[in-house]
């Protein structure tokens, strides 16, 4: 059984073995700790996210990843950039190389308009058609 779930581990989560993660504790309860965790991000390669219920001794209790699609991986990477800039949209978009308006409609074509004032999406798209950078 063991050969085959590290011929199956292989297969489905072959590029996370290896790579650099940021993990943070969520939750403590007795000798347990919740962590939750994130490969580096890769635009091109294969990204995953998951939780492990780890023992104080370091043993792993419980582990879930979930691969995430070039989609995710580029919604995520909007939100860490941001979260990097302590949510600030000009200094994100111009870490990122982009207008704050081009970082704007960015944000609401990766489903993230929700998180927008109206009024900065109006000005952004008002000025896209206008041709401002």
């Amino acid at each position: 059984m063991r050969s085959h779930w590290g011929k199956f581990h292989g297969f489905m989560a072959g590029d996370l073995l290896g790579r650099s993660l940021k993990s943070q504790r969520v939750y403590t309860l007795e000798t347990f700790g919740l962590q939750r965790f994130i490969t580096e991000l890769e635009p091109k390669g294969e990204n995953h996210i998951g939780e492990a219920i780890i023992s104080e001794d370091g043993e792993i209790q419980y582990l879930k990843t979930y691969r995430l699609s070039a989609a995710q991986t580029r919604r995520v990477y909007l939100l860490s950039q941001l979260a990097k800039h302590d949510w600030n949209l000009e200094i994100t978009a111009r870490e990122l190389g982009q207008s704050k308006d081009e970082l704007v409609l960015r944000l609401e074509k990766a489903g993230f308009g929700y998180l927008l004032k109206q009024n900065l999406l109006e000005v952004a798209r008002k000025n896209q058609k206008k041709g401002r950078r």
